[in-house]
């Protein structure tokens, strides 16, 4: 399996659409001094009108690319393989073996789940507004992560409790 640098702790931020992934990156990034990988969907998304099933691995390849170009010994990710999973099954009911491949040879050292519990933001590139769409994501985050018997935590709450929350899980697993 691949791991960042050797001593670089990855921690994978994850969850369905406008639960503050983002948000949280960036927040924790900044508290820890820390660098942060952007989503790199968004950027090739708010480029394209349409994509499709093939899209995904050219996007998480490029996701993939971006991890390795930071060296800071914490890295916390806006995307990672099992999003492009649950993605992937969600929209298509399929998944390439690309990303089957990617989530068996990139590691992480931890997986902070977001709930939805936070009002949804509009966004052009957002597919699912609906509350029981985000939810069923969220199942299948939940699920795929304990399938994988992924290290995970889950943070919900407003924005400043989440950050708050994270850093006390990242604290007790011993990462900060």
């Amino acid at each position: 399996m691949e791991k960042a640098t050797s001593n670089q702790i990855r921690i994978a931020i994850v969850g369905p659409e406008s639960s503050g992934k983002t948000t949280l990156c960036q927040q924790l990034s900044t508290k820890l001094d820390a660098d942060w990988v952007p989503e790199f969907a968004r950027e090739y998304l708010s480029e394209k009108s349409n994509y499709i099933q093939a899209d995904l691995d050219f996007m998480l390849q490029q996701q993939l690319i971006s991890e390795k170009e930071h060296k800071s010994p914490i890295l916390f990710c806006d995307g990672d393989p099992i999003s492009f999973k649950v993605w992937s099954l969600y929209k298509y009911g399929s998944v390439s073996p690309y990303i089957e491949k990617m989530i068996s040879s990139h590691t992480y050292d931890f997986f902070l789940l977001l709930r939805t519990d936070l009002p949804f933001e509009e966004d052009p590139l957002r597919e699912n507004s609906s509350l029981k769409n985000r939810n069923e994501l969220y199942g299948l985050f939940k699920s795929e992560l304990n399938e994988q018997n992924l290290n995970h935590s889950i943070v919900e709450g407003l924005n400043k409790n989440r950050l708050n929350l994270a850093l006390n899980l990242l604290n007790k697993e011993k990462l900060i």
